[in-house]
């Protein structure tokens, strides 16, 4: 991990800089802290697609356009106003405690003691997928661009910190998006393979969505703590 981060700080921009962010962006989608992104979103694939492959693949890739809208204008703003920006981010030590809040919302989630207003699929399941079901689907992942866990933070800093220093906006927006679709394969991984894999751990659902979240909350607070502590 020290290796990544370094490499992505002093790196130049190559074909090598973006396979290694797009690696980045894989590792920070598997990590334990990324579980209850991974959980919420396999359940909202299900509900969506209903059993189909090929919805939940046409799911996944309106929610990862919707993250890569995201990350593209949000390269942008890192290169042009970056220099403005990283002083701002350490003053308010947002990379401190913006992302083990959003763990600890996302555990309450699961635990079902808040609700998210997310969209949802109401189509009856003998009609086909829609336009207006993809459309929900790449404005859920718009905001979702941005999500970063507690373990990933170092490297996402990282990241955002060489695209201030390079100061190019065509390669700050690339560069996001790279990171963004990296993420996205594995969102794309769980929406296919996890219709059956849910199907035959329905019966373990509630468990399984319960330790995510408590594991999330726990996550979240440990993270703050020590956050703070330094």
């Amino acid at each position: 991990m020290e290796n990544l981060y370094h490499f992505t700080i002093t790196g130049g921009i190559s074909a090598t800089t973006y396979l290694l962010v797009f690696i980045v962006g894989v590792v920070s989608a598997v990590l334990a802290c990324y579980l209850p992104v991974l959980a919420m979103f396999a359940g909202y694939v299900q509900k969506g697609a209903a059993g189909n492959k090929r919805k939940a693949m046409l799911i996944a890739i309106n929610f990862i356009l919707g993250m890569a809208v995201t990350s593209l204008v949000a390269g942008l703003i890192f290169a042009l106003l970056g220099q403005q920006f990283l002083p701002f981010v350490e003053k308010y030590r947002l990379l401190t405690w913006v992302p083990p809040v959003f763990d600890i919302l996302a555990g309450l989630q699961l635990l079902g003691v808040i609700s998210f207003a997310m969209p949802a699929f109401q189509k009856p399941l003998s009609r086909p997928e829609g336009p207006q079901s993809s459309a929900a689907a790449f404005k859920l992942g718009i905001p979702y661009g941005l999500v970063i866990s507690p373990c990933a933070v170092p490297i996402f800093f990282a990241l955002i910190s060489y695209i201030a220093l390079q100061g190019s906006p065509l390669h700050g927006a690339l560069l996001m998006t790279t990171y963004s679709l990296g993420k996205g394969l594995v969102l794309a991984v769980v929406a296919v393979f996890s219709i059956s894999i849910l199907r035959k751990l329905a019966k373990w659902g509630g468990p399984v969505k319960k330790i995510a979240g408590y594991l999330s909350i726990v996550i979240g607070i440990v993270f703050l703590i020590i956050g703070f502590m330094k």
